[in-house]
Formats: structure tokens, C-alpha cells, sequence
């Protein structure tokens, strides 16, 4: 029987292309281009960015999008609170300091 949590063949080979030196390299360039969450400076926040996620709903599998992106660079904790909504396509919403949408 298999594990409620095993991931699909096809989830299985994307997710070996985060291992790769392209996208190490691809990754790091992204970082350095823009090295602060931007997430957190729509609040005015300043926290050092840490992940390049995939935006606008993420690659869901394809190839071609996985290495053209679009890509943001952001903090452990937004990609974490706010990434995995954005891939599932619901709206990211972040409520700035003022208690508005930022």
C-alpha cells in the first residue's frame, strides 16, 4: 500500500530538477538580481530572501515553465505562509502594517 503522502511519478522528476546545477545556478542568479523578500518590502518589511519560488501559480509540472518562471525571490516564512496559496491559485493577499492590502 502506498504512503498517503507519496508523491506522483511525474511530482517525483520535477522535484529532481531543483537539484540540478542549472537551477542552483539559475537560483542564485535570482537571489543576487534580488536578494530581499519581496513579499516583505510590500510592507516595508526587510528580511533577506532565501527561496526563488515559482510565481503566478507556480510551474504545476512543466518543464518548460519550471525553468522560465516567473520567478520571486523571498523569505522561508512567506514562501511557507503565502507560496503554497499562490500555486493553488487562490489570491495572495498581504495585509501591510497600516491594516490594509499592500
Amino acid at each position: 500500500m502506498a504512503k498517503r503522502n507519496q508523491r506522483s511519478a511525474e511530482a517525483a522528476a520535477y522535484r529532481r530538477l531543483y537539484q540540478t546545477a542549472r537551477w542552483q545556478r539559475l537560483r542564485a542568479a535570482k537571489l543576487a538580481q534580488d536578494p530581499l523578500c519581496e513579499y516583505c518590502m510590500r510592507i516595508e518589511a526587510v528580511e533577506p530572501a532565501t527561496v526563488v519560488h515559482h510565481g503566478e501559480g507556480g510551474h504545476k509540472g512543466d518543464v518548460d515553465r519550471f525553468w522560465s518562471g516567473p520567478f520571486v525571490s523571498l523569505c522561508k516564512r512567506c514562501h511557507d505562509t503565502y507560496g503554497g496559496d499562490e500555486d493553488k491559485g487562490r489570491e495572495v493577499r498581504i495585509i501591510g502594517v497600516d491594516g490594509y492590502p499592500a
